[in-house]
């Protein structure tokens, strides 16, 4: 190691996250040219070819500061594996008037019950400005027998074909079965005539991402952006700076999700523990929808599928991996629908199809059947048209499993108090969270959206009279190459072997690229990145000890573009596992929606979700309606 200099990192508690901090923010412009055909299997047969990929792979790590900031660093803080949390955050959402605590043992039913009192009444017609039908509207429906869940039923399997049948197809399905589809809305329809629906999700159509386990369908996807993760890695300044976006149809013959060998080293036996929660609510699973060929991109392309379209613009993206789900739900098929978040999966598309999307604390659901890539980062999210209608699914799904071996155990979950309070209560209890913002990082996003997140927080400070406190973020870029050498660490241990026994002949180019690069990473830059997220949980923690919530833009884009900047505010969510919500705030000038994203402390969802309601509500004057739109409840 002679002569070799190292980067040392001051150590933790030197570094400030006021905003006079000497951190400075670390801009990253990515410039990526695509290589697609012969060019691009040239670059995969180099990188899995012994002697090109010794001297390629050490070239790509360099490039990308991968070895200056991990393989060779110094570090003064131990590693952190999994996300753990100081015992004082365990008890915020706990000690205060304005939330209701749910015991661990309550039922899912039960729960969503509980949920309820948190919402305002309700009423079957639209506003003068558009709203989606929520799932309190349909239970309403159902309950005054102005249509039945089967009804509903027939009708969604109509708009599905009708929207297979549009050009361009809106694509957002993999899989679903009338039959069965129509046997669960006849025993809701049984339970409604009866008197005795399950909960308020009884009768309602809730769609699932394919790589969730849902009887009887096959689980045929995989979790998380590899796709988008390899593209970063590979973003560097030199002739190999490239894109993998290529149909790659030409590398396979039967596949099974966007896969030719998924579904032989792994069966669907059972329901994840979500869908079991979702159907003791009788909640009607419509199938499986769309997503990125094997989860591995953020635009949900899919070769075999075709891609799931924003409804706010057909030949527009809906962001990935859970586009169908984003998409299903914004054209107004289903009032919610299930993702997973391993880099923003959930919320990225959320935001480019103008919904709610919402990941609670790491280990405050199960992941159990959902497929094990990314045992530290991904979690269960839903999608859905409303804030209310995250809380009910929140309510839902929540609560782990004795089997989960979570290390930071969730205390009781909490729903906020009735946002349906005077004016002068709600007042009081959104005005008083304080706000923090590391300016450096939410402006570096596209004038509309960086102007369209503002005026939100604008209307939130004048209705309620908010503190905005800046902060500073110290070592985002540092965390993000870190998030990535994690997400793909555990991608290659969990699923390498089956990939270099099975899967390797028959995978695509892109996954062949992202395996190749997985297997590059040493020891050393597995440890360094979780001694990275000691540090971001210490950042961030110290902020959330000044501050409620941390707020920054969804993406930094709104769709079709496909750039780092799709993923440049999301990934703290993942790495430091913390309760996050992006929800619309407004459109560019092109119609193409605006998300604002709010970041809460562990624990915190029920402050999340009060927040993300008052922020709702101001922005919901300028809801547009989006191009593609149905309507199966009226």
């Amino acid at each position: 190691m002679g002569g070799t200099s190292h980067f040392e990192y001051t150590p933790v508690e030197e570094v400030s996250t006021s905003e006079n901090s000497e951190a400075k923010y670390r801009y990253v412009i990515v410039k990526a040219p695509v290589l697609a055909g012969i060019p691009l299997r040239c670059f995969v047969w180099m990188l899995e070819n012994g002697i090109t990929s010794s001297f390629l792979k050490p070239r790509l790590l360099r490039d990308n500061l991968i070895t200056r900031f991990f393989s060779t660093a110094k570090y003064k803080e131990p590693p952190m594996y999994i996300a753990q949390y100081p015992e004082e955050f365990a008890k915020l959402d706990h000690v205060e008037s304005r939330f209701i605590q749910v015991p661990h043992s309550t039922p899912p039913a039960e729960r969503v019950k509980a949920a309820l009192t948190s919402l305002p009444s309700v009423k079957l017609h639209r506003q003068d400005s558009f709203r989606y039908w929520t799932i309190r509207d349909y239970a309403d429906a159902y309950r005054n027998g102005s249509v039945t869940p089967t009804k509903v039923a027939q009708r969604f399997l109509i708009a599905v074909k009708e929207s297979d049948e549009r050009n361009p197809s809106m694509n957002f399905f993999i899989n679903y079965d009338e039959k069965d589809i129509l046997r669960q809305a006849e025993e809701s329809t049984a339970r409604y005539q009866k008197g005795e629906p399950l909960s308020v999700l009884d009768g309602v159509p809730v769609a699932v991402k394919d790589e969730i386990d849902c009887l009887p369908y096959p689980t045929t996807g995989l979790n998380q952006s590899l796709f988008s993760m390899v593209r970063m890695l590979c973003s560097v300044p030199w002739c190999l700076t490239f894109v993998v976006i290529l149909s790659v149809s030409d590398f396979l013959g039967d596949f099974a999700g966007g896969s030719k060998w998924l579904h032989q080293v792994r069966k669907t036996k059972d329901d994840a523990a979500c869908i079991k929660r979702l159907r003791e609510c009788g909640a009607i699973l419509v199938g499986k929808t769309n997503m990125h060929e094997l989860g591995m991109g953020t635009t949900s392309i899919n070769p075999h599928y075709g891609a799931p379209r924003n409804p706010y613009g057909p030949d527009r993206m809906s962001g990935g991996s859970s586009g169908g789900s984003a998409a299903i739900v914004a054209s107004g098929l289903i009032p919610a629908a299930l993702g997973v978040d391993g880099g923003g999966s959930v919320r990225m598309p959320a935001g480019l199809c103008g919904i709610v999307g919402m990941k609670a604390t790491f280990g405050r659901t199960s992941n159990s059947g959902v497929i094990p890539l990314n045992w530290t980062i991904g979690m269960l999210g839903s999608l859905t048209a409303t804030v209310e209608d995250a809380l009910i699914m929140y309510a839902a799904v929540l609560g782990h499993l004795p089997g989960d071996r979570i290390v930071s155990i969730p205390p009781p979950p909490t729903f906020p108090v009735s946002l349906d309070l005077p004016k002068v209560e709600v007042s009081k209890l959104v005005g008083e969270l304080k706000i923090a913002r590391y300016s450096e990082w939410f402006n570096d996003s596209d004038e509309s959206v960086k102007d369209g997140c503002h005026r939100a927080l604008e209307l939130l400070e004048q209705a309620y009279g908010n503190k905005i406190i800046e902060v500073t973020v110290p070592e985002i870029e540092e965390m993000r190459l870190a998030h990535f050498i994690t997400m793909g660490s555990e991608c290659y241990a969990s699923m390498g072997a089956d990939y270099e026994n099975v899967g390797i002949g028959l995978a695509g180019a892109d996954v062949r690229v992202g395996f190749a690069i997985y297997k590059a990473f040493s020891n050393m830059d597995f440890v360094a990145a979780q001694r990275m997220r000691y540090r971001q949980m210490h950042f961030f923690m110290d902020i959330f000890r000044r501050a409620d919530v941390i707020v920054t833009p969804v993406t930094g884009c709104t769709a079709p573009p496909v750039t780092t900047k799709l993923m440049r505010f999301q990934i703290a969510g993942n790495f430091l596992g913390l309760p996050a919500i992006s929800l619309p705030v407004g459109y560019d000038q092109y119609g193409m929606p605006i998300g604002l994203q709010i970041m809460g402390p562990p624990w915190a969802e029920a402050t999340v979700l009060q927040l993300a309601a008052a922020v709702e509500g101001l922005c919901s004057p300028m809801k547009k309606r989006p191009e593609v739109l149905f309507d199966i409840l009226t």
